[in-house]
């Protein structure tokens, strides 16, 4: 989609042009058809106008054959507008809908693919209150847009049907309802400007109640009830004065618009009674002109309600686009690798998060490949942002990280993250059968590779037991697996990914010792001829590995065998002996 920038610049219109233009353009059948429809309500509409002038001058000449004409002229009128107002509706909804499903796609396409840091910056939740808060202030303004588009045509070929009776007396209508641009110009700025720190305010809430909701164990073992309440109390106090300001504001258009009309009315009431006293005006026409202005009347004063409505849409509008033109900081490369060998270069790396915090400096490290490597240190000393450049989850911010010789920011995301399998402390199921989350390692597996890996993962079992195997849909918050099984289950994933990289992120730390034990074989068969890098908290889980790297504040202090950095009696030996101490 259009990469167009938005700043504070730009006119107020700006966003609902790229909105037509990237969003709904390409649903211009549609739009087409809602748009005639408008029309013919729009005619049927001021049809009122001149069939009631004609009505009354039949009247005024005692033409009394107005007695079966009129009224099958107000029927078909009614059942002409009442036909096309349902159609216009209809598919103005359908226009709308297609909209907010084609937004909320792509805004969760380019959430899944920002990069790490861009996500860290808001919470989960606040970035899920997106999808509904910010869409449904969108399409209200769209739904607005196109009744307000309906309103000015009622009105325009009101007042066209009013200038064939009384053209100057029509021009002073339009000018009356003309005034009403500045002040409610003035109030839709002010509501664009509200609603923009009301969506924050609601994204800080959602987030805030779903972190209340999901520490409740904590919470009320700790007693935090008060606390919490205290928390979400300030925001919802926060987000009430927000929104009772942008109710104020709103609710300031419609007198001002009733006013005006009041006072076109009595305009047009003074004028006329002038005439009628000069026998210059009928009484036809006066009837006519009413007619005219109160059909044109009732969609001007709602124009102004619109006009604050599609402000708060365009605040909407720059918070969804503002996400859409984020630059993402990984950038594909150019070059394809088939299958790694599995050699691996840190070549003076240095590495700074966003907010400034410094997680690798001057890391200097060569694994060879098909060898198996741990990481080890204190809380915070950098290995896991060792495993998060591999995948390029996040670009070193100096140095350079090497596969088989090619810099990994050379390389295509595909290709790159191909060579690479997860096993994580969280084994991650998604929504689909057991099948489907075992084929996601890949996703051109056929049942059978699916079944032979889950076996040597040593998950067949359990799985065969569940009412239908390997079909049995997964509801990945109902906790319907333990620990283990999820984590066999990430297991079988990876064996069916069959990469020459694999990464394990403490996978068994969260294990008693029966699932550790029985994972342990599945995992020593996963890692065979493969380069395995390993982050463990548990030394025993490690004590084999060829090479062992120990951390701390991002640096390298200590590397070697087990028994190497026994010998050294250092950091490593200091975390060995807390560890077992007791054994």
């Amino acid at each position: 989609m259009g990469k167009t920038k938005i700043d504070s610049g730009e006119p107020r219109t700006r966003p609902f042009v790229r909105l037509w233009r990237d969003w709904l353009r390409k649903n211009w059948p549609t739009a087409l058809f809602t748009l005639a429809m408008m029309v013919i309500v729009a005619v049927a509409s001021a049809g009122y106008t001149k069939l009631i002038q004609e009505v009354m001058n039949s009247f005024e000449d005692s033409d009394f054959s107005v007695i079966w004409w009129g009224p099958f002229g107000v029927v078909a009128l009614t059942a002409i507008k009442g036909l096309a107002d349902y159609y216009r509706e209809t598919s103005s909804n359908r226009f709308v809908t297609r909209m907010e499903a084609d937004l909320q796609k792509e805004m969760f396409r380019q959430l899944v693919g920002s990069d790490l840091a861009r996500l860290a910056t808001e919470a989960p939740a606040g970035l899920a209150a997106r999808f509904s808060s910010d869409i449904a202030l969108i399409s209200g303004a769209v739904r607005g847009a196109l009744g307000g588009l309906s309103g000015i045509l009622i009105m325009v070929f009101s007042f066209a049907a009013m200038l064939t009776i009384d053209a100057p007396l029509t021009i002073a209508m339009v000018l009356i309802f003309g005034i009403a641009v500045l002040p409610v110009n003035l109030i839709g700025s002010r509501l664009k400007k509200i609603s923009r720190k009301t969506q924050a305010e609601i994204a800080s809430m959602t987030s805030e109640v779903t972190e209340g909701l999901t520490g409740i164990r904590m919470a009320r073992t700790y007693r935090l009830e008060e606390p919490l309440s205290e928390n979400a109390a300030s925001i919802f106090e926060r987000l009430f004065s927000l929104k009772n300001r942008q109710n104020q504001w709103s609710a300031r258009v419609s007198p001002l618009m009733e006013a005006l009309a009041g006072i076109a009315i009595a305009v047009l009431l003074l004028v006329v009674g002038i005439r009628m006293s000069h026998g210059t005006t009928s009484i036809a026409d006066f009837t006519g002109l009413l007619t005219g202005l109160g059909v044109a009347s009732g969609p001007a004063r709602r124009l102004g309600s619109t006009y604050a409505q599609m402000q708060q849409g365009a605040g909407a509008l720059d918070r969804v686009f503002m996400l859409f033109d984020a630059e993402n900081t990984i950038v594909d490369g150019a070059e394809t690798i088939a299958r790694a060998r599995g050699e691996i270069v840190f070549d003076e790396v240095e590495f700074a998060y966003p907010d400034g915090h410094v997680a690798l400096n001057d890391f200097t490290l060569r694994i060879r490949a098909g060898s198996r490597v741990a990481f080890v240190g204190r809380s915070g000393a950098g290995k896991s942002t060792v495993f998060n450049l591999l995948p390029r989850l996040y670009d070193p911010t100096g140095g350079r990280v090497l596969l088989d010789g090619h810099d990994l920011r050379d390389l295509t995301l595909a290709s790159l993250r191909d060579q690479i399998a997860v096993v994580s402390q969280d084994s991650i199921l998604l929504t689909g059968t057991v099948a489907r989350n075992i084929g996601f390692g890949r996703r051109s597996a056929d049942r059978a590779e699916i079944e032979a890996a889950a076996r040597d993962a040593a998950a067949d079992g359990f799985i065969s037991a569940l009412p239908k195997g390997y079909d049995t849909q997964v509801s990945p918050s109902a906790g319907q697996f333990s620990g283990g099984e999820r984590q066999r289950l990430s297991i079988a994933r990876a064996i069916l990914r069959d990469a020459p990289i694999l990464l394990l992120d403490e996978p068994t730390s969260a294990l008693d010792a029966e699932s550790e034990a029985a994972i342990r074989g599945a995992l020593d068969r996963l890692a065979a001829g493969r380069t395995t890098l390993v982050i463990a908290h548990r030394l025993a889980t490690i004590l084999d590995a060829d090479h062992i790297v120990v951390m701390d504040r991002g640096r390298i202090v200590e590397q070697g065998t087990h028994q190497q950095l026994l010998d050294l009696g250092g950091l490593y030996a200091d975390l060995y002996a807390l560890q077992f101490s007791g054994a």
